[in-house]
């Protein structure tokens, strides 16, 4: 539950929030049974839903007494077939025209000019690839297709374009309208659909700061141009956090590339020092029933063995049934994984040698996560107003919690989606280096992370007042 002590879960859980889970004693269960973060997925919402879906998680973190993040999933250019069309059998090997909403199309699809966007050879996928289209001619407004896969086509099933790099903007009007309304409530962070480049997310944080704010940028890895290696490198360098967004993913390779990306990325994210947050058809099942199945626990530990910082629940809580069953299921799973005695020699490899940003701040979080191994010391504390220095102790995994201590409630929130990472809002901020280890200190002492005569690692930028980046290390046995 994000709670510190020896025990602690390291990974996170993300639940989604939806019908099934929005209301004040919901969300309170899903944030008591482990919930860390919830995700409000604005392809589902009105912009006027968000600012009292925030003020109810914030209602939860009072009553629970730790900092809860909560995030905006804006759906970015995400195709649909047209509402209101008439539902189509299609039958593989016949031929079928594609066009835009009301074009009179057999497939119609709200939101692009497939005379544009779908050039011949170009494959058009529906309902995440299980029904597939093989383009063959342009006409006048409309595109003729083979279907390669036949199944039935519904109003709302998604469409994928995995073969053409599209014109579509990166943020639509609904997405802004999303953005403004997320700001206005408080929002801890948003994330970004379809990323394709590096450039769609600097394009966010630009929208972000014109409203005068700066939130971490979570970018969702679902098409395939973006997880080429260079294209993935560039967006690790412009993102605060990564998801691995397998369903759209899978449409957009195949189900089987789908566990290779998955390690791929996340191995690549960790060396970057960027948090990732694994999603989709994590515990499908529990939509429905109590229990998960065997493959579903498996898959949740896998996520845990390959090195996400947090798992993430979606129409399990949104719309499930038993969106606190879901939640505590995931965090047995999860724990029991970490039990592993492996879990950190075979799997959590270290990162490979990167070009860091910040040398100095890097070194000093990798000799406080091996200090506090080789001396069995309870746990690290730092004092951080950015979470850069928390961010930095996760990539390096210690063996021990990690205690933030954060005079920013917003950074004390954005810690949660991170990998280890208690975070706690301290009311006065330390002034000199003194009064930082007195502050790890009574915190440590306050989580029952640690007892009288025993060891903290301590970390922080010195001289406190000038902010520095994270350039100091400390050994403190408490109560001397």
């Amino acid at each position: 539950m994000g709670h510190a002590g020896d025990d602690a879960r390291r990974v996170k859980i993300v639940a989604t929030l939806g019908p099934a889970s929005a209301t004040p004693e919901a969300i309170d269960d899903l944030a008591r049974a482990g919930a860390d973060v919830f995700r409000l997925n604005a392809a589902h919402l009105a912009s006027d839903q968000i600012a009292p879906l925030v003020a109810l998680v914030r209602g939860a973190e009072a009553a629970i007494g730790h900092p809860l993040a909560v995030f905006c999933d804006l759906a970015g250019p995400k195709l649909r077939v047209a509402k209101g069309t008439s539902p189509a059998a299609l039958v593989e090997g016949t031929a079928v025209t594609v066009g835009a909403g009301g074009s009179g199309a057999t497939v119609q699809v709200d939101g692009m000019d497939p005379v544009r966007e779908c050039p011949p050879g170009s494959r058009v996928l529906v309902h995440d690839g299980k029904i597939a289209l093989l383009v063959t001619a342009a006409l006048a407004s409309t595109v003729r297709a083979e279907v390669a896969r036949g199944g039935n086509v519904a109003p709302g099933m998604g469409v994928n374009l995995p073969d053409v790099e599209t014109s579509l903007p990166s943020l639509t009007e609904h997405d802004l309208r999303c953005i403004a309304a997320a700001l206005d409530a408080g929002i801890d962070a948003c994330s970004l659909s379809f990323v394709r480049r590096a450039e769609d997310v600097a394009g966010l944080r630009r929208t972000i700061a014109a409203r005068g704010r700066a939130v971490p940028v979570i970018a969702k890895l679902e098409k395939a141009q973006a997880v080429a290696p260079d294209a993935l490198a560039a967006i690790l360098g412009a993102a605060d956090v990564v998801m691995v967004a397998r369903g759209d993913l899978g449409a957009e390779t195949s189900p089987e590339m789908v566990p290779v990306l998955q390690k791929r990325i996340l191995q690549a994210a960790r060396a970057a020092g960027v948090p990732t947050i694994t999603a989709t058809e994590m515990l499908e099942s529990m939509i429905h029933e109590p229990r998960p199945t065997r493959a579903e626990a498996s898959d949740v530990a896998n996520a845990v063995f390959d090195g996400s910082d947090a798992v993430m629940l979606s129409a399990e809580t949104a719309i499930g049934d038993h969106p606190a069953l879901a939640v505590a299921a995931c965090a047995r799973i999860v724990c029991e994984a970490e039990r592993h005695p492996e879990f950190r020699t075979s799997w959590a490899v270290s990162p490979p040698a990167f070009d860091v940003a910040d040398p100095v701040s890097d070194a000093v979080a990798e000799a406080a996560a091996a200090a506090v191994e080789h001396l069995n010391a309870a746990a690290i504390v730092c004092f951080t107003q950015s979470g850069r220095t928390a961010r930095l102790l996760a990539r390096h995994r210690p063996v021990k919690p990690v205690l933030a201590l954060t005079p920013h409630p917003e950074v004390a929130r954005a810690l949660s989606l991170v990998w280890g990472v208690t975070s706690r809002v301290v009311a006065e901020p330390p002034e000199d280096h003194e009064e930082v280890v007195r502050l790890a200190e009574r915190e440590a002492l306050r989580e029952n992370l640690a007892a009288a005569g025993g060891l903290l690692v301590v970390t922080h930028g010195a001289p406190v007042v000038a902010r520095p980046l994270t350039n100091l290390m400390r050994v403190h046995r408490i109560g001397s």
